[in-house]
Formats: C-alpha cells, sequence, structure tokens
C-alpha cells in the first residue's frame, strides 16, 4: 500500500454519481470477483474516474468484467474497494447524488449520499492485477440479442466435469461472414450459426471460450446495448466481447476441441414433427415418473403419435401419446429426458423436428423452419 509521501496528485479521486447506476454496475462486474482467492486485492474491484465517468472492474484473473457510468468527474483518480461490501452498501443507498472521494494518504474512499456519510477502507490500485491487452481491432460485431440466444442454446451442452477442460467451453468458430458456436459434453452437442454485421469477412479461426463466461457475457446484454464486438488479442490468449459501456474479457481454454461434425448424421430414417410446448411439458411431466430410474423417457413413434413412456420400479409410470406428424420407419428410443428438456428450453420457435436412425445411433433436434440450429443427444441404451 501506498503512503501520504509517495502518492501523487493523479491518484485522487472525486465524483458524483447516481447510486442506482452504480449498484447495477457493482452487480454486474462482481460476477468476476474471486470469492476465494488467496489474494486479498482480488477480492476488490476497481473504480476509476475518467473523462468518461466512473469506470468499475473486477477481475478473477481468467474473467475481467468492466462497465462504465455517468459521473460528473471532479479529479481523476483510482482506488480499489472490497466489492461485496461495497455492493451491498451501495444498493441499499436512496437515490439521491452520490460523492466519492478518495483519501489518497489512507485510501479511504469517502461516500456522502443522502443522510449518509461513510467511510470504506480500499487497497491502493497500483495494486490491482494489470487487465489483459486488448491489441487487436474487432474481428466481428454480432447483434446483442441474437448472440444472447446463441450462447444459451450450445453453453447448456458443455461439460462440467474439469478432468477435461476443454468440454467445459464452447468452440467459437469464426469463418467468413458467420460465427459458429458448439458444445458438447460427450452426450450431447448443440451448434448454432449466426451471421456477422458490417462488410467484409472475418479471418478464419477457432478458440474455446469457458462455458460460464459466455454466460457473463449473455447476462450483459441489454436493449441498451445492442451489438457485441468479438476481438481476439494477438496473443490468442484472450477474447474480448465489447459493448456500449461494458467489456468482458476471458482468458481461453488451450486445447484441441473434438471434431463435432463427424457426429452430425447427414440424414435422418425418422423425422417427427410437433409443437416444441407441448413436447416440452409433457417431456417434463413424464420426466417426473423417471427420476428415480436415471431419468430415461422412452419415446415411440406411432402413425401421427410419438408416445413417451417414463417407468420407475416400485414408483410408478406415465404414458403419454402425442399428435404428430411422422415421416419414415418407425423406432423406439430412449434418452436422459434431462437432456432433452435442456434442448426444447432453449430452442425460439413454435415447432421442433427430430430426427432418428434407429435406437442406438444419436437423435437430432431442430427448430422447424430454420438451418441455423441443431441439438444432438445420444440415446440410453435400455429394454424396450
Amino acid at each position: 500500500m501506498t503512503t501520504a509521501s509517495t502518492t501523487t496528485e493523479s491518484t485522487l479521486m472525486k465524483c458524483t454519481v447516481s447510486p442506482t447506476a452504480v449498484a447495477a454496475a457493482l452487480s454486474l462486474v462482481s460476477r468476476a470477483v474471486s470469492p476465494r482467492s488467496t489474494l486479498p486485492i482480488l477480492s476488490n474491484v476497481l473504480l476509476e474516474t475518467t473523462a468518461d465517468g466512473l469506470r468499475l472492474t473486477a477481475t478473477n484473473l481468467d474473467l475481467t468484467i468492466t462497465t462504465t457510468v455517468p459521473a460528473e468527474v471532479v479529479r481523476e483518480g483510482r482506488v480499489t474497494v472490497p466489492a461485496r461490501l461495497v455492493t451491498e452498501y451501495v444498493a441499499s443507498l436512496a437515490e439521491a447524488p452520490c460523492t466519492l472521494e478518495l483519501d489518497p494518504a489512507t485510501q479511504v474512499l469517502r461516500i456522502a449520499c443522502g443522510i449518509h456519510r461513510t467511510n470504506i477502507h480500499g487497497i491502493d490500485a497500483v495494486e490491482f492485477p494489470p487487465l489483459p491487452a486488448r491489441d487487436a481491432e474487432a474481428a466481428v460485431t454480432l447483434d446483442a440479442q441474437t448472440l444472447e440466444a446463441a450462447i444459451g442454446q450450445t453453453a447448456v451442452a458443455a461439460s462440467t466435469d474439469e478432468a477435461r477442460p476443454v468440454l467445459t467451453g464452447v468452440l467459437l468458430q469464426l469463418e467468413g461472414e458467420g460465427v459458429t458456436l458448439a458444445a458438447t459434453d460427450g452426450h450431447r452437442l448443440a451448434v448454432r450459426k449466426l451471421s456477422r454485421q458490417g462488410d467484409g469477412e472475418a479471418p478464419a479461426t477457432s478458440v474455446i471460450v469457458p462455458a460460464r463466461h459466455l454466460g457473463e457475457v449473455a447476462r450483459a446484454i441489454t436493449a441498451a446495448r445492442p451489438t457485441v464486438e468479438v476481438t481476439l488479442s494477438a496473443s490468442r490468449n484472450h477474447i474480448f466481447f465489447t459493448m456500449r459501456d461494458v467489456e468482458v474479457s476471458s482468458r481461453l481454454i488451450e486445447g484441441a476441441y473434438p471434431n463435432y461434425a463427424q457426429v452430425i448424421p447427414a440424414s435422418q430414417s425418422t423425422t417427427v414433427t410437433l409443437p416444441a410446448a407441448t413436447l416440452l411439458r409433457e417431456t417434463r411431466t413424464a420426466s417426473i415418473l423417471a427420476k428415480d430410474a436415471a431419468n430415461v423417457v422412452r419415446l415411440a413413434t406411432g402413425e401421427g403419435t410419438l408416445t413417451l413412456h417414463a417407468q420407475t420400479a416400485e414408483v410408478g409410470d406415465d404414458e403419454a401419446p402425442l399428435a404428430a406428424t411422422v415421416t419414415g420407419e418407425g423406432v423406439q428410443i430412449a434418452f436422459n429426458a434431462r437432456y432433452v428438456l435442456d434442448a426444447l428450453g432453449v430452442i425460439d420457435s413454435e415447432e421442433v423436428a427430430l430426427g432418428f436412425n434407429g435406437p442406438l445411433s444419436p437423435g437430432v433436434i431442430r427448430p422447424v423452419g430454420r438451418d441455423d440450429y441443431l441439438y444432438i443427444v445420444m440415446p440410453v441404451r435400455v429394454p424396450m
């Protein structure tokens, strides 16, 4: 921690902000705070006054989130304060002009808001880790709402098993005029294609982004942030998602991602089409009877029907025939109900098409009328 004798005028800080705006910003950036770090500074959030306002940054060294809120800046400066404490405190304040002022000799942040006069002990900003270098130009610009949907549709299939780190990430492929996101945990695969905005083509490249970090990108997207610029660092170890007033950067996962394309069936011998909401509701109901039987739900096609069947010994069973359009060969197949529900929960179309190639081949779930998304799930081997 610096002393008064080593403090320069540039470390002074004073600004006036809205506590509501700061509370929202703290709620966003604190998602990157490391709760169990051995480094105290990583439990803090960095506050900086700049010409653009009050900038807030938090990092756990793998994920960094930065955002800026409007502020009336009197003096520019920097300080770090405990993220959890300041987030709870600012969120409790009534809306009124809130003045933040740093005492550089003691690194105490003085907050005056309404009737409150508060002092929060901080740590000198010089101890905050350097942020990842954003040393490249934007590779691609995407529609934010489309990217948010794509993240939800693919990250759901990523693994949570740290024993295979590459599968805990989402493969992001920049290719020509489009971007492809793909994720698999070995039991299911989700692939979403989306188009870039603007002219030109992105350089072809592939990187693996932690699924949890992509979730924070999706969380940051709002109607006020309509586009996202995706940038790779020159060293190819970080990726940046930049919005109007927010930037989320993530360390990339090293390794080779599996060749997922080889498990995508070229065609299906059986296709079933039915309303997505109906299948979601009835699969959820059937899964209640399957909880104690490895969550297995059986599907059987008939003439104009898809029948769901779930059974748990000593508990009970459930059977539900659903009206559907069925083409091709009859099939009986079983899946983990949770994997099917995960897919149906993120497909944003009125109807879905299920494709099968027999009881032991992967099943394919697609939105009807679109070819930008597919979800593949491996079947469960059970007696039929």
